[in-house]
């Protein structure tokens, strides 16, 4: 078992790091393409190797009625969504059906109408329910320091980073998660004051991790990886599918817009060609094409006939998961600089070449723990 430290800063750009300090200097880095999705998705290719078709999901949320937290109440839904027509009571109706269901995932912005119709299907990479093995399952001795909590944002990096300090002495292989710039980012905006200042503040802790590790283990492997990037939202888009294609629903259609994603499940064959009108007739949305499925492991059909990503820097709005846009945001089309995130590495040569996408990074991490 090699001595490793692997340092995870969630949505840092790789351009942002060549600009830091520390990080600017360490003697391998590279940029990394993310798959498609969000971090449930991307975190599964990052630290287990698999793809959203060998993983099993994409995205958190899918279609599976049996398994959504609206199933008890689907013949009342209907004339409920009527009733609670204005966006607060239909908010929070939903808050109080759906109580307690699957509390570690955040209740996205569903109308009570389908509420009956989606279910969580993606697990958290730290989850026992993750349904494959992990850098971490396969690895016991990596001692991972939790970091979820209710802080404020940039105060749970500080803690972690003070924890891991501390724990060196103890734990020669370590896994420090930084999640805070990721709430920055989409609270503030990338190049605000506050990301800024978090930036200088993160390249000061891994500096201050790395010289420790050096310290105690001068033949280690140190490791410092993120996610994707971010950038700044320009605009929402609202989808008026309904409008153009008619009323969703099990017998028609049905449609969960994440933030810049759109994915289309049809179950009426003869609203496919109109559906296909409508997407390919939005100015700011990619319709994947369907090699660009098979490239990114997105050939299930369970997620979705149609699946679209928008343009840099719009957002739905309002979305199925949120109601409103943040500052900034990632999930665009992974071969985007600004969604690129960061390989960087500082010991004992490794096998293979330097990773271009996120799921060549895993077997790096593997194999370094395995020395």
């Amino acid at each position: 078992m090699a001595d490793t430290l692997i340092i995870f800063i969630d949505s840092l750009r790789y351009d942002q790091a060549a600009e830091m300090d520390f990080l600017g200097r360490m003697p391998e880095r590279c940029p990394v393409r993310p798959g498609f999705g969000y971090s449930v998705n991307i975190h599964a290719e990052l630290f287990a190797g698999y793809r959203p078709d060998e993983v099993g999901y994409f995205c958190e949320w899918m279609v599976n009625p049996k398994e959504s937290p609206g199933h008890r109440w689907c013949r009342l839904l209907p004339l409920l969504d009527v009733i609670f027509r204005p966006y607060v009571l239909n908010r929070g109706l939903q808050r109080l059906l759906t109580r307690g269901y699957r509390p570690d995932h955040i209740m996205p912005n569903i109308p009570l109408r389908h509420l009956d119709k989606f279910a969580v299907a993606g697990e958290h990479i730290l989850s026992s329910r993750f349904p494959r093995p992990t850098l971490f399952s396969e690895h016991p001795g990596l001692q991972v320091l939790p970091y979820r909590g209710i802080a404020p944002k940039g105060s749970r990096d500080e803690a972690v980073s003070r924890r891991a300090l501390a724990a060196l002495a103890e734990h020669s292989q370590l896994f420090v998660p930084l999640p805070d710039l990721d709430g920055i980012g989409h609270n503030h905006g990338v190049g605000s004051w506050e990301h800024e200042e978090h930036l200088a503040r993160l390249d000061r802790w891994v500096a201050e991790l790395a010289r420790e590790f050096r310290h105690r283990y001068p033949a280690g492997h140190l490791f410092v990886v993120s996610d994707h990037g971010m950038v700044n939202v320009k605009g929402g888009i609202r989808l008026d599918i309904e409008e153009c294609c008619g009323r969703s629903g099990l017998h028609s259609y049905l449609c969960f817009s994440d933030a810049t994603l759109l994915r289309v499940w049809v179950y009426d064959e003869a609203l496919r060609q109109p559906l296909t009108e409508f997407l390919s007739s939005l100015s700011r949305g990619h319709l994947l094409a369907s090699e660009e499925r098979r490239h990114y492991g997105l050939t299930n059909p369970a997620f979705g006939d149609f699946i679209m990503v928008l343009e840099e820097g719009y957002c739905f709005e309002p979305s199925t998961f949120a109601r409103h846009i943040p500052k900034a945001m990632h999930g665009y089309h992974p071969r985007l600089p600004s969604q690129w995130g960061i390989f960087a590495h500082d010991g004992p040569p490794l096998d293979g070449s330097s990773p271009q996408e996120m799921v060549q990074v895993y077997p790096l991490l593997r194999d370094a723990l395995r020395e």
